[in-house]
């Protein structure tokens, strides 16, 4: 059974979480506390799972909350976030302290959108309670590790990085397109955030997140990233040094028609569950950009893009995947890994440099300067 702590100053959300969670066979709600300070004082007594967490509480926030449950007892949480801008903005603070993923609460009354919020918190406990929190002396503490499935034993140390020599033409690259999900916007910070103001090529991020966050998460980036970072709008010009980010619940995808390459939104219907998708993205990488394009896949939950990069890494494109050991959830990585479609498997550390790698001057991407 998945023991899961219930965190919410709202006796009412906690009642309907638990009746949300308690339905599932291998779910029991172990504890449920109206504040953080009662949550950690049950910590250790419960040794919950997965804890469910509200971010705004009175008295201690969540995001102390989060902090102090990483130091006393790494465990992974699920935050419940509100759809506002504020709300964005805590939760991905959240993410950046240690939170693994979040649920949105119903947008018009607790009674509303129940169905739909209980079969995505109902997906994402599960998915939780298989990631390894890393307490070993080379991870910080608190770190996600990766999921494997319950009963499985302990991972080994992981094997040296598999790689292989570079295949660059001598005109070089054009485009890097990276897709994303569970344990994504860290992932995504730490990979843009060592690329320099002067990155040669454009690149396109498809990073599963709904509405209003994904522009919050773009603004968080730019913030931090030498790279300008920005939520994609429909037919922006591709430039060198710069990222675009898939706008939530539009899809993205990419087009050299015309005097500049530039990106394209739709809202078709969902791909793998998803819009934004990987597989789309990547399908219209390769397609429109084929040897001239770099696909990195990382941390997720599912298959999204597996396709995409199978037909990337068939039209001469590289794929590069992220390892299992730097993952919050090897998943849609490991797809792409089984498939035989990544020519590189890296650490998430790694991965920036390999791009600089494959990239370099004089590509066709006009500058965002």
């Amino acid at each position: 059974m998945i023991r899961v702590m219930v965190v919410d100053d709202s006796a009412l959300v906690r009642r309907i979480a638990t009746d949300i969670l308690s339905a599932d066979p291998e779910i029991t709600v172990a504890a449920t506390a109206a504040n953080a300070e009662f949550a950690l004082a049950k910590l250790d007594r419960e040794r919950p799972d997965v804890i469910t967490l509200d971010l705004e509480m009175p008295g201690m926030g969540g995001l102390e909350a989060i902090r102090r449950i990483m130091a006393a007892r790494p465990t992974p949480i699920i935050v419940m976030s509100a759809h506002a801008q504020k709300g964005a903005d805590l939760t991905l603070q959240a993410l950046e302290a240690g939170a693994v993923d979040f649920v949105l609460k119903p947008s018009n009354s607790l009674s509303g959108g129940i169905p739909a919020v209980a079969r995505e918190l109902t997906e994402k406990v599960r998915d939780a309670a298989r990631i390894v929190m890393v307490t070993a002396p080379q991870a910080s503490l608190g770190t996600p590790l990766e999921a494997r499935p319950a009963g499985e034993p302990s991972p080994q140390p992981p094997a040296p990085p598999v790689t292989s020599a570079l295949s660059v033409d001598g005109d070089g690259l054009d485009l890097v397109a990276i897709g994303t999900s569970t344990g994504g916007p860290v992932a995504l910070k730490t990979v843009l955030a060592q690329l320099p103001p002067d990155f040669p090529v454009g690149l396109v991020v498809v990073q599963h997140m709904p509405p209003v966050f994904t522009k919050a998460f773009a603004d968080r980036l730019n913030a931090c990233c030498a790279v300008r970072v920005k939520e994609a709008e429909n037919g922006d010009p591709i430039l060198a040094g710069r990222v675009l980010i898939a706008p939530g619940n539009w899809h993205m995808t990419v087009s050299r028609a015309g005097v500049e390459p530039r990106v394209l939104l739709n809202q078709a219907d969902s791909v793998n569950g998803h819009r934004p998708s990987v597989d789309v993205l990547m399908r219209s990488v390769a397609r429109e950009y084929g040897p001239r394009a770099v696909g990195v896949i990382m941390t997720g939950m599912g298959k999204d893009g597996s396709e995409g990069l199978r037909e990337l890494r068939a039209r001469g494109g590289r794929v590069i995947a992220q390892d299992k050991a730097t993952s919050v959830i090897y998943g849609m990585n490991k797809e792409v890994v089984q498939n035989g479609d990544a020519q590189d498997v890296l650490p998430l550390d790694q991965i920036a440099s390999r791009l600089q790698e494959c990239v370099r001057r004089g590509s066709g991407a006009r500058s965002a300067v």
